[in-house]
């Protein structure tokens, strides 16, 4: 049976000197293949539009649009604070010079109800005052349209970081994937020293890892973002102001590229160390496997870290803190020492968990001390109770 076809029209205008934008959806179909879409509509601005029928439940917006397709609009705020006390907390910023946000706060589709053997492609377009440029997570082809290819099996909507404004960006093709960097004019961001970073470390972190991304959206700006980093799909948020390398020897954009890489690794909510550890620990190796940073200073960045989560009593936790996090990254240098030892380098625990991704398994404290055991044939001394505290 031939699949039904259901094309999208994802569209946003965005105003200066406002915190919102004005958004469209546009559904184009003929078996009403689309019954259902449901929105969070904790961010909703005025009172939404469309045609069909249109229900609010609670924080959701119910949508059925006609069986031959139909439009949607609403105006939704994307400006948002980390913290209500922080004003230099934001995640997402619109103002009168720049706007940084991620695609799926400006569409934020919380579940699809489709007919069987229904096929979703969408495309984006994004209309920006005058003067300012807009870059995305997708490339236009041929056409000139914002087609959306998102990693994995996502579904064709709007994802990963959007920057617009005066902006400038440079860009470069490193391990198969291209790679922008944009930031706004006038602030101090080194691009190209980025591009150069990221292409000493990622022929060595991607073969390790799996195939990069076609396309990868580097975004970055000062005040008032918040003073950190945040992957999505196809795309990296990260202040001006963080170093390349910071002076314990570790990477902000390195670990943020291992997050992108590792996109679609199942981990459970509660053991968010395996995210974080993972993120830190390969983005290490990668600065020491590319000599970016010496075997010694390698070595001395490790010591550090365990000795920062030496204290830490349970890895058990939702939002990875630096202890943790540091406790993680010693774990992990553990295993994967194990792990080569054991099998003569002919495992490691990039092999571990690259066949974890790519079988779609979760990775847990139980699933990886069982998939260590079979690689080594002995139970991994560095996953024991003592060693991850907080589980047995």
């Amino acid at each position: 049976m031939l699949a039904a076809a259901i094309d999208l029209d994802f569209r946003l205008q965005l105003l200066a000197d406002s915190p919102g934008a004005e958004a469209r959806i546009i559904v184009r179909q003929d078996q009403g293949s689309l019954r259902e879409l449901q929105l969070s509509a904790d961010a909703f601005t005025g009172k939404p539009r469309g045609d069909g029928q249109l229900k609010r439940v609670g924080s959701k917006l119910i949508w059925n649009p006609p069986a031959s397709g139909g439009e949607l609009r609403y105006q939704v705020r994307l400006t948002h604070r980390r913290s209500a006390l922080d004003a230099s907390s934001h995640d997402a910023w619109v103002g009168s010079k720049l706007a940084i946000f991620r695609a799926d706060k400006a569409f934020p589709i919380a579940s699809w109800r489709l007919k069987k053997n229904s096929s979703l492609q969408g495309v984006l377009a994004v209309t920006a005052p005058r003067g300012w440029s807009v870059v995305t997570p997708y490339l236009s082809d041929s056409s000139g349209q914002m087609r959306i290819r998102n990693p994995g099996q996502r579904r064709a909507r709007p994802m990963g970081w959007i920057i617009a404004g005066d902006i400038g960006t440079r860009r470069d093709v490193i391990a198969g994937s291209e790679i922008t960097v944009s930031a706004p004019r006038g602030i101090r961001m080194e691009r190209l020293a980025m591009l150069g970073l990221l292409r000493w470390t990622l022929p060595e972190l991607v073969p390790a890892l799996g195939k990069g991304p076609a396309y990868l959206n580097i975004v970055a700006a000062g005040e008032p973002m918040w003073l950190g980093a945040l992957s999505a799909p196809n795309s990296i948020f990260v202040h001006a102001n963080r170093p390349l390398i910071s002076e314990n020897g570790t990477s902000t954009i390195v670990h943020e590229f291992v997050h992108v890489l590792l996109a679609d690794l199942k981990t459970p909510a509660d053991q968010d160390w395996i995210d974080e550890g993972l993120a830190e620990y390969f983005a290490l190796r990668a600065l020491r496997d590319s000599g970016t940073i010496s075997a010694t200073r390698y070595v001395q960045t490790i010591a550090s870290l365990r000795q920062w989560g030496s204290k830490v009593r349970s890895l058990r936790t939702t939002s990875s803190t630096g202890p943790v996090t540091a406790a993680a990254v010693a774990v992990f240098h553990d295993l994967d020492t194990e792990l080569r030892q054991a099998t003569g380098n002919r495992a490691s625990l990039a092999s571990l968990v690259r066949g974890m991704v790519t079988a779609g398994e979760t990775a847990d404290l139980q699933s990886l001390r069982l998939k260590a055991q079979k690689l080594s044939g002995q139970l991994p001394r560095s996953l024991a109770p003592t060693a991850v505290p907080g589980f047995d």
